[in-house]
């Protein structure tokens, strides 16, 4: 059944803002994940977090009427001075249209083929395996 709102779980965890987008997101979707997102993010003290690691594996699309508020929600992570941004799992067109998103920034952007490449890569996020295989 498709789910227009999509759905998504956030953890933060030191410095870092783990975030797994699951299904597709209309406008309103994209909407109410970007409030969800500011509000637990703006709860944690500025200049704390440098880092977000997005797990894509589950998400779907966006559809077409989301895309101003796309843009928008990536300006407002642009402007929040992380260092860092780790893709877990993005299709072929998922990367290319974030590769753009990200084009002209200090922002370093890392893509991951899977949960395995991921850690394999960044051992320090290991104690957040549970939270990422959904078994928390």
């Amino acid at each position: 059944m498709f789910a227009a709102h999509g759905e998504w779980r956030i953890l933060i965890v030191d410095s870092i803002v783990f975030i797994q987008p699951f299904g597709a997101f209309n406008r309103e979707g994209v909407l109410e994940f970007q409030y969800d997102v500011t509000n637990q993010v703006m709860a944690v003290p500025a200049g704390t977090l440098h880092r977000v690691v997005t797990d894509l594996r589950f998400f779907e699309l966006s559809t077409a009427d989301s895309q101003s508020v796309v843009q928008e929600y990536f300006e407002g992570v642009k402007q929040r001075g992380y260092e860092r941004i780790d893709y877990i799992g993005a299709n072929a067109l998922s990367r290319q249209l974030l590769e753009g998103l990200w084009s002209g920034t200090q922002m370093q952007v890392v893509f991951h083929d899977s949960l395995e490449a991921f850690l394999a890569h960044c051992p320090e996020c290991q104690e957040q395996l549970p939270w990422l295989a959904g078994n928390d």
